[in-house]
């Protein structure tokens, strides 16, 4: 098979019982496990978790509102030189300095006129720790549907091999009655009626294997997509479908990029960090000692006393290790970029093998018609050569055993290349 970036398959490849239109889909399969996913609530927390926090970040220009409270003695406090006391007493006043015991209710509100930017880069990093977290989470969820198509396309197999095993047994039940019938009239052995008959039994036999696996299959993909399966449950063999292998949606792809964003707004962080901040600031108080120390000294009473001002703040420690910090940033953007390249080294490896693989299947499928049709024509004329006594019932049942295996792989390369072809698509998320 000529290959193209773009891989499609004919629905005629695909000779399977017909389909209700209740029955389970591959991409109904993808969905259900994806919201029967424990960890699917961790969606909501994420969310919850970033707007909480980008809220939070969002406050760094709404005032400062703080109210406090004080009652303190002092050991020593003001007061006037024994000289000026005395004075004063002279013309009449008595001036005895501040009291031991102070108090003061306060109330101080700061309000930032510019913060550097800080701000802004605080929300911005609360966005791209959001998205991280979220395309962490979606690339888990990518996962399971490689486990999915596992199951999904082990229960077609199986189904399909249930099919075959019973078409089997009406053939091998159809040559027993035509045996028993030769015995009673004298012309076949008994023995090879009971060669058939142990055929046919280990024929069933497999049959209860083929059901027990199918049901285990059932079971798991119950347990996944959060809904009992049952036994008469139709399951649909996905239609044809197109991938570009030109066009990679991997969520890990958009992870790398996220990451690599988000360690941009680290260094945003650090270039804001050390610039100078700016606030308008106002104090107000009521208790003594007061803003009049004199007055303080003299009348010993309570006052309301006020200061408006702007504050200027530069913190200069971030500059001693910020050349390591970008540093580390910049090995941080490195080891992304070099992920990501392993990642799209390995998605070529894969593409690579599953690409070989369906020409492989493409190249078995070419023939499979002509070898079952061949081996169904060889069965029948051994049917007609034994009832006529040309040839023994071993080589009869070598010839149906012949025409069994070549319908099992038949649909095995059916549905081989049809897993490939989805699992082509997960592995380029389309």
């Amino acid at each position: 098979m000529k290959r193209h970036p773009h891989i499609l398959f004919s629905a005629a490849f695909f000779l399977l019982a017909g389909i209700s239109s209740q029955a389970m889909t591959l991409e109904e399969c993808y969905r259900m496990v994806r919201e029967n996913y424990p960890l699917i609530k961790q969606y909501e927390l994420t969310e919850a978790t970033s707007r909480y926090s980008f809220e939070n970040a969002a406050m760094g220009y709404v005032p400062r509102i703080s109210l406090s409270g004080q009652a303190m003695y002092q050991s020593d406090v003001t007061e006037f030189p024994a000289a000026f006391s005395d004075l004063m007493k002279m013309v009449g006043l008595d001036m005895e300095g501040m009291s031991h015991d102070l108090y003061k209710v306060q109330l101080d509100i700061s309000q930032t006129i510019w913060d550097g930017g800080y701000s802004k880069a605080q929300r911005e990093a609360v966005k791209a720790q959001k998205e991280v977290s979220q395309l962490t989470l979606a690339k888990d969820l990518d996962a399971l549907k490689t486990r999915v198509n596992q199951i999904y396309f082990g229960i077609l197999v199986m189904e399909v091999n249930l099919q075959t095993n019973l078409y089997m047994d009406t053939l091998m039940t159809s040559n027993l009655a035509a045996v028993e019938s030769a015995v009673r009239n004298g012309t076949a052995l008994q023995g090879d009626t009971d060669n058939i008959r142990a055929e046919l039994l280990t024929l069933r036999q497999q049959r209860k294997q083929i059901e027990g696996s199918l049901r285990t299959y059932k079971d798991v993909l119950s347990l996944m997509v959060g809904r009992k399966i049952g036994d008469d449950e139709p399951f649909e063999t996905p239609p044809p479908m197109i991938v570009d292998t030109d066009r990679n949606q991997r969520t890990e792809l958009l992870l790398f990029d996220a990451r690599l964003k988000q360690m941009d707004t680290q260094k945003r962080m650090l270039d804001v960090a050390v610039m100078p901040k700016f606030a308008f600031f106002a104090q107000g108080w009521y208790g003594k000692p007061g803003l009049n120390v004199f007055d303080d000294m003299v009348y010993n009473r309570m006052s309301w006393n006020g200061v408006l001002g702007i504050s200027f703040k530069w913190d200069i420690s971030g500059f001693y290790t910020r050349k390591n910090d970008l540093r580390n940033i910049e090995a941080g953007k490195r080891s992304v970029e070099l992920q990501r390249d392993v990642f799209r080294w390995n998605t070529n490896i894969q593409n690579t093998q599953i690409l070989n693989e369906i020409d492989r299947m493409y190249e078995l499928k070419a023939t499979d018609d002509e070898i079952v049709g061949l081996r169904r024509s060889v069965r029948k004329a051994s049917e007609s050569k034994y009832r006529n006594g040309v040839i023994t019932v071993n080589e009869l049942l070598r010839d149906i055993m012949s025409e069994n295996n070549a319908m099992l792989e038949k649909s095995r390369h059916e549905l081989e290349l049809l897993k490939n072809i989805y699992d082509l698509k997960v592995l380029y998320n389309q």
